[in-house]
């Protein structure tokens, strides 16, 4: 019974689209009427203006003299008997008319404001249909732009509208054109449907096959961004591998992760991606709602419109042109940071959001599996007293940084450092209070030195600070300032006075005292000796290790000299 149904709506089916086709056909062939027959016009006009152009290139006329170019426009130039000519240069002024008198071509209004003037000097062409005052009927006009002795003009043809009866017989043969075309549509209308058909179940199989090949891409993105995570050895490296992948997941979105502070009082910006963060580069947790709800916060959907504090600095004075996300970004039950996107006026679809969640799972575990890894290698490589770096970290480093004096040709120091007598000072306070003066010079050193030097605690009170970019005067000055700093500390440790502390300080210069990195500690270290055979509480560089010995080779020289020369003339 249904097939029945379906059957007879198609036997009906030609009949309906027949009528159609030829409502269709009228409804179009009312339409097109008028607009057909300017456009018919116009080509012709359009071969009107390119003769006529031809032809006065070719003239050699000086368009200067207006009355020869006048005698030449009206005389020379054959036209259509209902057409008519106008030449105005490109300021609007008008030359030549080949329908009135020089003498009124001289009283005629500048021609700037006219439309088709103005767009054929803009692109060259212009066309417009207007009534004409002065010849009361309405005209169609072309103008085309073009160059004349180093000169830029505008050619005008005008026709009258009237030309349109004239095509009628052209109309009616398209008419017939069009009702042989819709009795066609009759014979074609069951294959075009099954066509049609056919096209759109062919079309939703395309549809699913690019849903299942994004879907694939964006699990494929998924896996490589895990991975390429787990590989990490430090928060520089995610932040090259959030901003290569990220974007191709989510699109052209901006987002940020920030990450909570051990003290959990304050979030930091630690990656991005996307261009510029409108947003804050450090918060409070409770300056975002996704932190407090502790769950994700979009700032405008179609029931609230409620931004987050810490994206302020992004509002507009229309807050609804804002769209931003947060999600938090929990590993292991806890929340480690955030994710924010922003799309700015652009609202985020259903899909971006949900693969903006999965991202942010992943992130989440990845950076807290980070954050462990830092910590280890920071343990790895830090004092635990002092917090300053140990022997590990300076074995990894001064290679590095020999490698880079020497790319860019540059000297670098070494400062060896060795408190004075600081067993005794053990033996009289006890280990705690070592262990406070420990800290103490860490600390001072901290405060003291660049932030591209690297101070290390070799062992025990022993230290050793690399100066990168730091000749042998800049090194020497920096280790007497040490010297001073250090003796003139004032150490107590609760209420008892610890007394004076003084250094020793043996230093090194690359390249002048040496190339390698043994090479160069070795030579800081006898500096350091003999820093301490000459008194302590003060620094010595190699270089006057060397300078002392030339000084010492020179009277022994002159003396064996003075000796010599009387026995010889003795002799």
């Amino acid at each position: 019974m249904k097939r029945n149904v379906i059957s007879k709506k198609w036997m009906y089916f030609p009949i309906v689209s027949m009528l159609i086709s030829t409502i269709i056909g009228l409804f179009i062939f009312n339409l097109t009427l008028s607009n057909w027959i300017e456009e018919k016009i116009e080509a012709g006009l359009a071969t009107e203006i390119t003769r006529i152009t031809h032809k006065l290139q070719a003239s050699n006329l000086s368009f200067s003299d207006l009355e020869k170019l006048d005698v030449y426009i009206k005389t020379d130039i054959e036209l259509n008997r209902q057409n008519h000519i106008t030449l105005v240069a490109f300021d609007g002024t008008v030359l030549a008319d080949s329908d009135i008198s020089l003498l009124e071509v001289l009283d005629i209004e500048n021609h700037l404001n006219r439309k088709e003037i103005v767009d054929a000097k803009n692109t060259g062409h212009g066309t417009t249909t207007r009534f004409s005052t002065s010849r009361f009927k309405d005209l169609l006009y072309s103008a085309n732009a073009f160059s004349y002795q180093g000169q830029d003009y505008i050619l005008r043809v005008a026709t009258p509208l009237t030309r349109i009866e004239a095509m009628a017989n052209e109309l009616m043969t398209i008419l017939a054109l069009l009702m042989t075309i819709s009795l066609g549509l009759v014979a074609a209308s069951t294959l075009l449907s099954s066509k049609l058909m056919n096209q759109q179940v062919q079309h939703e199989k395309d549809r699913q096959e690019s849903l299942i090949e994004q879907r694939t891409l964006e699990i494929e993105l998924l896996r490589r961004l895990t991975n390429m995570l787990a590989a990490c050895n430090s928060i520089d490296e995610a932040q090259m591998i959030v901003e290569d992948i990220i974007p191709r997941i989510l699109g052209d979105v901006s987002g940020v992760v920030s990450l909570i502070r051990s003290s959990r009082n304050q979030l930091l910006v630690k990656l991005d991606w996307g261009g510029a963060w409108p947003g804050s580069k450090t918060y409070a947790p409770e300056e975002c709602w996704a932190l407090r709800k502790g769950k994700f916060h979009l700032a405008n959907d179609k029931y609230t419109t409620l931004p987050c504090s810490h994206m302020a600095e992004a509002q507009t004075e229309n807050p609804h042109e804002n769209q931003t996300l947060c999600i938090p970004l929990v590993a292991h039950g806890n929340t480690i940071g955030m994710m924010h996107l922003y799309s700015g006026d652009q609202d985020l679809s259903h899909e971006t959001q949900q693969l903006a969640f999965t991202v942010a799972e992943h992130l989440g575990l990845a950076l807290a599996n980070l954050n462990i890894q830092e910590k280890l290698r920071e343990q790895a490589i830090s004092d635990p007293l002092t917090g300053l770096y140990n022997r590990r970290y300076y074995e990894e480093t001064i290679n590095q940084e020999l490698m880079r004096a020497k790319r860019h040709k540059q000297e670098l120091s070494l400062l060896m450092l060795d408190l004075d007598h600081f067993k005794r000072f053990n033996d009289n306070y006890g280990h705690d209070a070592g262990d406070y003066v420990l800290k103490t010079i860490g600390s001072l050193l901290l405060e003291s030195m660049r932030g591209e030097d690297t101070i290390c605690r070799l062992g025990g009170e022993e230290f050793i600070i690399v100066l990168p970019n730091t000749g042998i005067e800049a090194a020497r000055q920096i280790a007497n300032g040490l010297c001073k700093s250090i003796n003139e500390l004032h150490l107590a440790m609760k209420d008892l006075s610890l007394g004076k502390l003084s250094v020793s300080i043996g230093i090194s210069t690359y390249p002048i005292n040496g190339m390698q990195k043994d090479e160069l500690t070795k030579l800081s270290d006898i500096a350091l000796y003999e820093a301490k055979e000459r008194g302590r509480n003060q620094s010595c560089h190699y270089s006057d290790l060397i300078i002392r010995d030339e000084a010492l080779v020179t009277p022994i020289e002159k003396l064996i000299t003075e000796v010599e020369v009387p026995l010889a003339e003795a002799r």
